[in-house]
C-alpha cells in the first residue's frame, strides 16, 4: 500500500514539472484579458502626449474593441495602441476591452509634469 501512495506522489511531481513545457498560459483561458504595456503605472512624463500600447488576450480577444478613455483604439493581431492628450498633474487612463459580455478594465495612472 505505501508504494501506491509513492507512485501517486511522484507522477503528482511530474506532471507539476511538466506543466510549463504543455504552453499553459494563465491568460489563454480566460475569456477576455486586456494588457496595458506602455506606459508604466505610476510613471511621470514631460509631454502633453503619451502612447498608450498593449494588448488582449483571451478566448473572445480575436473579435475584441479596445476604448481609451472612451476613445476606441484600433485592435491589429490582438495587440492596440492610440495617443492620448494628458492635463497637468496626474490623468487616470481607463483601457476597457470589449467582446461579447465581457468587458475586463485596466487603469494605470500617468503624471504630466511640464
Amino acid at each position: 500500500m505505501h508504494s501506491i501512495y509513492r507512485l501517486i506522489a511522484i507522477l503528482f511531481v511530474l506532471s507539476l514539472l511538466a506543466l510549463p513545457l504543455t504552453g499553459c498560459d494563465s491568460d489563454s483561458g480566460m475569456i477576455l484579458v486586456v494588457k496595458v504595456d506602455t506606459p508604466k503605472d505610476g510613471s511621470t512624463v514631460n509631454t502633453p502626449t503619451v502612447t498608450v500600447s498593449g494588448r488582449v488576450a483571451g478566448t473572445e480577444s480575436k473579435g475584441a474593441k479596445v476604448s481609451i478613455n472612451n476613445i476606441d483604439a484600433p485592435v491589429t493581431d490582438r495587440k492596440y495602441s492610440a495617443n492620448v492628450t494628458l492635463n497637468e498633474g496626474k490623468n487616470v487612463i481607463n483601457v476597457v476591452a470589449k467582446s461579447g459580455q465581457a468587458a475586463p478594465i485596466e487603469t494605470v495612472t500617468v503624471t504630466y509634469k511640464k
